[in-house]
Formats: structure tokens, C-alpha cells, sequence
């Protein structure tokens, strides 16, 4: 033990004490949970030793059971409709399908939809796989797809995430057991990228059960079904599902929530996971010395720290010389080749490369104090001001270090950022509400599961239920964009937009991330899908 813990500290020595230069001319403080303390990182030694101590005595019995360590488990359980994205899909994608899917390279292909035409601007016709059955034995078919969107569309439905998102739905028919019908409101170009954040859960339980009822107990029609969210190992239990349309090689599956970056590393590093999400960019070399499979998500997110113009509008960041003096304010470079070891590149509009509508004659804000003062000045702030800040700590690798050193810049020209952390489930609380307490909250231009750029500006716009961002100017653009079928006009619509949100600044952008993933040589197979990996397609390697 005491040989693998120094391992450890040698191996994260480096960024540690680089930290500890570059933000020891300024004081960081952290609220959390109402405590305030300074540097978090120094119990760090403390916690691997309890992951150590945890996942040796309890992972080494079950060898043939598939273990993955992610940041964290779905706050909603199994009810797929509460959130898009990650931590979530990790889980939700193993258990339930949608009509269609991302593939590895970020194209859309059929899951539960084998085929579709657009017939004319307002319909489109899908053709439904006709071998899929859900978990507890039933049939999936175009009544059940049907049953599905006639809830999402429902009072209940059309307040969740995922039902906000489908709203441009008019009606939904069913012309023969595997034949469905869309019709939309407005011409939309992307439908069936829409479509694959709609799970088809069984909507015969669904409504019988009652969604929290549901969610602890999923039906649906993936590769696995939920044993238990919490078994003695205190890890969700995902047993094969024996009806699925895609059985998977490994029959049980234990997804662990270590929302501590060191404690997944630890159980990384010394295999007691055969599978770790969100590793930090300074260990790619570590593994791969050791014979792991290192993967960065292909899919890449914008992420920052959003401004929440229209519930603090007589905050200075209401003031758009404020929100781009914030974006001057910040080192990104330092920030993405120091803290981030260059794996992530620094961002300046909400799309990287790689996701259509990505503008490649849009620059980040460059590193300019100077330029920022004047700006703060010119807005009746020329000795700054005071803000906070609300992030979920450990959504991705660095981001403690990369939020002191946001505070650090800002500090440099006077303005004064608190963090406040927060757990998933109160952020999206407050997100779904639009009831923010800080001015500014984590938030990235996540491009999946489209991989177009509609989808997060949709949501930095007007068009989002209770916005936080919202410029009636723009919204002509916005809606000609998600209507415009022809692809090159659309594209440069989108080109327009994202000039237009470069300058306007919703966000304080800060990098193109996507999640740093290791799978160990006892496993092969692994491979990411819109950031998830089909856990289905994994298998355990022979042994000599």
C-alpha cells in the first residue's frame, strides 16, 4: 500500500506543484455546502487510500463482471427524460435505445429505426426494427414509439428536458405495426438527430407505475437491465437483458460513482476498473506506458462559465462590455497548455471543430488585461465589481484548477469571483428553472448527441423554457437556421450565429474538452459513441 500511494504522489507531484506556482499570487477560496476553505487538493493523498482500502477488498472477488468508474450516476435514476447528456446517457444508453444514434465517427445511424425519408418538409416517415423486445418481454413496435411521444407531448412530458427539445413535433401516427409517422410544426432538418435523445421506455409502465416508480425500475429495450442502482459495492449492478435486440458479450456490469478524480484514478491505475471516465490529460502518458487504451471523446463540448443575463439584469454582466471584458480577462492559452497539458484547445464560439456548423474564421478572445480594464471603465466599472460562480466540481478533469485560475484572472482586474459547488441534481434544479443564485454557472455548448451547432445555441437563446440568455435580434437567424433545409444555406446561417454569439458573449468560453477515457488491457472492444461507450461490444479478453 504505502509503495502505490507514493507511486501516486509522484505521479501527480508535477501538476500539483505547478498549480501552486501559478496561483500563489493570489488567495483562492471555495464555498461548499457552507463551509469556506482554501485549496481543496491537499486530502487528495487521503482519499486514495480509502479507494484503495474500498475497491481492494471488495472488487477482486468477481472477475468476470465489467467494472467502470464514472464521475456519477443519474440524479433521476432511470427516468431518461430529466437530462440530456452526460453523467446520465452512461447508464441510460445501456439500458434503452432511441429511435437513432451517434455513431464513433458522430454520424447518424439507426437504433430502434432501421430507415427514414423526409416525404415533404412537415413529415417524415420512419421504418422501425422489427426484432426489438423490451426487457420485460413485450414488443416494441410503432404503437409503442407512438405511446412514448404522445407522453413527452403531454402537460407532464412537455416540461421535461427532452420533451422542451421535440416541441417542434405537431403529431406523431402510426401507418403499420413498424411504420411511424412525424409530422412536425416547421420544416426540421435535423429530426432524426433529435430523435436519439428520446428513449423508448415502456410506455405501458411507464403510466401504470408513475415516473419515480419507473425510474427505479427501468424497462426498456437495451443491452442491459438495472439490477440494483446500489449493490454491497456500492455500485449500480446492470445485468444482460435476455430479450435485447443487441446482447452484450459480458453478462454483469458495475458502474461505480467516483465523483473524486483521485479515487478513479487509484482504481484505474492499479485495474480494479476495467473501464474510467474523465482522466486528466498530464496521466495519457502514465497509461499508455502501461498498456491501457486511452480514448478522447471524437464529440467535443464548449466548455465555460455561462452569464445569467435575464435573472441578474442589474448585475454588470447584463451589460455586454462587461461580458466581453470577462472573456479578455482570461489566460486560456496558459490555461490549455499548462493546466490541460494542450489536450484542450481554447474556444471562442459555441462549436468545435468537427460539429456542423463550427466557424472557423471565429477566434477565441485573446489574453488582454489592458484591453479588459478599458472595457470594465467605458461600463462604469473601473474599479470592478463582485460575482459568483456555480460549477459541479469533477464534471471534468482539471476543473478545479482550471476555475482557480479563472478567479485568478478576473482577480487581476478587479473583479472578485466566488465558487459556490454544487451536486449535479441542485445544478439542474436550478437549470430547469431558471432560477439561478449566482450570476454566472457551469455550462457547455454541448453539440451531442446532433453534433450541430443548433442545439446549443437553441439553449442560449430565447427559445429555451425560462432562458438565462436571451437577444430578440437574433432569434430570426436562430429560427431560420433550425428550419432551412438546404444544407449549405443553413451552414452559413449558422456561420452568422456564431459571429453573433462570439460578440454578444453569453459565455465566458474557456475550452474545446472532450472526457479522457482508459480501458485496461483485460478488455477489448472499448470504443465511444456520442461520449458513451457501448458497453454491449466489450468483451474480456483470453487469458493465457
Amino acid at each position: 500500500m504505502a509503495a502505490l500511494l507514493s507511486q501516486i504522489i509522484f505521479l501527480t507531484d508535477k501538476p500539483v506543484k505547478m498549480l501552486c506556482d501559478i496561483t500563489s499570487r493570489t488567495p483562492i477560496f471555495w464555498k461548499q455546502g457552507g463551509a469556506r476553505s482554501r485549496t481543496p487538493r491537499f486530502y487528495v493523498a487521503g482519499l486514495m487510500l480509502l479507494a484503495s482500502a474500498l475497491f481492494g477488498a471488495t472488487l477482486g472477488k468477481e472477475m468476470r463482471t465489467l467494472r467502470m468508474g464514472i464521475t456519477s450516476l443519474p440524479p433521476a435514476y432511470g427516468n431518461p427524460y430529466g437530462a440530456i447528456g452526460l453523467p446520465g446517457a452512461l447508464t441510460w444508453q445501456q439500458i434503452y435505445d432511441g429511435l437513432t444514434k451517434l455513431n464513433e465517427k458522430g454520424e447518424i445511424v439507426g437504433a430502434l429505426a432501421t430507415e427514414w425519408e423526409m416525404l415533404d418538409p412537415l413529415t417524415w416517415r420512419f421504418k422501425l426494427r422489427e426484432n426489438a423486445r423490451y426487457s420485460n418481454g413485450k414488443v416494441f413496435d410503432a404503437y409503442k414509439a407512438q405511446a412514448v411521444f404522445h407522453w413527452l407531448q403531454s402537460d407532464a412530458g412537455r416540461i421535461t428536458i427532452v420533451g422542451n427539445e421535440i416541441k417542434g413535433i405537431d403529431k406523431v401516427s402510426v401507418t403499420g405495426p413498424y411504420d411511424l409517422l412525424i409530422h412536425t410544426l416547421r420544416p426540421d432538418p435535423i429530426l432524426p438527430q433529435r430523435l436519439s435523445i428520446v428513449m423508448m421506455v415502456e410506455p405501458d409502465v411507464w403510466l401504470a407505475n408513475g415516473v419515480q416508480a419507473y425510474a427505479r425500475a427501468p424497462v426498456g429495450t437495451g443491452s442491459y437491465v438495472v439490477d440494483t442502482w446500489q449493490n454491497k459495492n456500492g455500485a449500480a449492478k446492470l445485468v444482460a437483458n435476455p430479450y435485447s435486440w443487441r446482447p452484450p458479450y459480458i453478462q454483469n456490469v458495475e458502474i461505480f460513482p467516483l465523483n473524486d478524480h483521485a479515487a478513479r484514478f487509484q482504481a484505474a491505475i492499479s485495474k480494479q476498473l476495467h473501464l474510467a471516465q474523465s482522466l486528466r490529460p498530464e496521466e495519457i502518458e502514465i497509461f499508455q506506458k502501461r498498456g491501457f487504451d486511452v480514448r478522447v471523446d471524437a464529440t467535443k463540448q464548449i466548455i465555460g462559465l455561462a452569464f445569467d443575463v435575464e435573472g441578474h439584469s442589474d448585475s454588470p454582466i447584463g451589460d455586454k462590455r462587461v461580458r466581453q471584458a470577462l472573456n479578455y480577462a482570461i489566460d486560456k492559452n496558459t490555461i490549455s497548455e499548462i493546466i490541460t497539458y494542450g489536450a484542450h484547445p481554447p474556444a471562442g464560439q459555441g462549436a468545435a471543430p468537427g460539429v456542423f456548423g463550427y466557424n472557423e474564421a471565429v477566434s477565441p478572445y485573446p489574453y488582454d488585461p489592458g484591453k479588459a480594464r478599458a472595457l470594465l471603465r467605458e461600463a462604469g466599472y473601473p474599479d470592478g465589481f463582485s460575482m459568483s460562480a456555480t460549477v459541479v466540481i469533477g464534471t471534468y478533469a482539471n476543473d478545479v484548477e482550471i476555475y482557480q485560475k479563472v478567479q485568478q484572472d478576473l482577480a487581476a482586474i478587479g473583479v472578485a469571483m466566488t465558487i459556490h459547488s454544487t451536486v449535479f441534481s441542485d445544478w439542474i434544479q436550478q437549470y430547469v428553472t431558471g432560477k439561478w443564485r449566482s450570476e454566472a454557472f457551469s455550462l457547455a455548448w454541448n453539440a451531442t448527441p446532433y453534433n450541430d451547432s443548433i442545439r446549443p445555441m437553441e439553449y442560449y437563446s430565447c427559445k429555451k423554457s425560462r432562458p438565462f440568455f436571451c437577444k430578440d435580434s437574433m432569434m430570426v437567424d436562430l429560427n431560420n437556421a433550425a428550419s432551412e433545409l438546404d444544407p449549405l444555406k443553413r451552414e452559413q446561417i449558422l456561420f452568422d450565429l456564431q459571429s453573433q454569439f462570439h460578440d454578444e458573449a453569453p459565455q465566458l468560453f474557456l475550452l474545446e474538452y472532450g472526457h479522457i477515457w482508459v480501458s485496461s488491457q483485460e478488455v477489448s472492444g472499448f470504443s465511444l459513441h456520442d461520449r458513451v461507450p457501448p458497453l454491449h461490444k466489450i468483451r474480456f479478453r483470453e487469458t493465457k
